[in-house]
C-alpha cells in the first residue's frame, strides 16, 4: 500500500474545517494518539528517510484504544510525504515495544497529537493538534500501485487549492522531526 499525503502546518483551524465541511468532508473519530519512534545503531531510520513506530490509539469518539506497528519506507518523490506503509495490529503495545527493545532497537521521544478524522470518498483529511508544534491538516489517499500515485497527488493538490492553501505551504518534515528540531 502506497500512502500519498500531504501536510500543512494551519493557523486557522475553524477555517480549515469549515471548508472540510463546505467541500464535502464528514467528521470521523477524535482520535488521541501517542507514537513511539524507534532506530537503532543497525538501522538508522532517520538517515534513511525510514520509520518504525508503535502507535498507541485511544478512540475519544468510540472510547476504544488499540495499538499498531507501522513501517514507513522512503519518500518517493520530492514534493509529498508519499511512502510505502506497512502496519498491523498488535495486542500489546508494551509487549511489541519490549520486543522491539530486546532486539537492540532505542526509542525516541514520543510524538503525541489530538487527531480528528475528516472522510470524502478515497480521501482522508486529519487535522492534528500536535503537542509542541500546534495544529496540522493532513491530506491522505491510500492506492495500490505507483501508477495510481501521481492522480493522488493531484487530487490532493485540487483539494489544496479548494481550500486556498498551495502546496509550497506544505512541509515534508515528519511531527518527530520537528520536534527533535525544536529541543536542539
Amino acid at each position: 500500500m502506497i500512502e500519498v499525503e500531504v501536510k500543512l502546518p494551519i493557523c486557522q483551524r475553524a477555517a480549515i474545517e469549515r471548508g472540510l465541511a463546505r467541500l464535502g468532508f464528514v467528521p470521523g473519530d477524535l482520535i488521541k494518539e501517542s507514537d513511539t519512534y524507534f532506530t537503532s545503531d543497525f538501522h538508522d531510520f532517520m538517515r534513511t528517510d525510514e520509520a518504525l513506530r508503535i502507535r498507541e490509539s485511544e478512540n475519544l469518539s468510540r472510547t476504544s484504544a488499540s495499538s499498531f506497528l507501522t513501517y514507513k519506507g522512503p519518500k518517493l518523490d520530492k514534493v509529498s510525504n508519499t511512502r510505502q506503509e506497512l502496519e498491523t495490529a498488535v495486542a500489546d503495545g508494551d509487549v511489541c515495544r519490549d520486543i522491539l527493545l530486546s532486539l537492540g532497537y532505542r526509542e525516541l521521544s514520543p510524538v503525541r497529537k489530538l487527531r480528528q478524522y475528516y472522510h470524502r470518498d478515497t480521501l482522508t483529511a486529519c487535522v492534528d493538534q500536535v503537542e509542541g508544534l500546534g495544529s496540522f491538516l493532513e491530506l491522505e489517499m491510500l492506492v495500490d500501485t505507483e501508477e495510481e500515485r501521481p492522480q493522488a497527488l493531484n487530487q490532493i493538490e485540487s483539494l489544496l487549492q479548494e481550500l486556498d492553501c498551495r502546496m509550497e505551504e506544505t512541509t515534508r518534515y515528519s511531527y518527530l522531526f520537528m520536534l527533535q528540531q525544536k529541543s536542539s
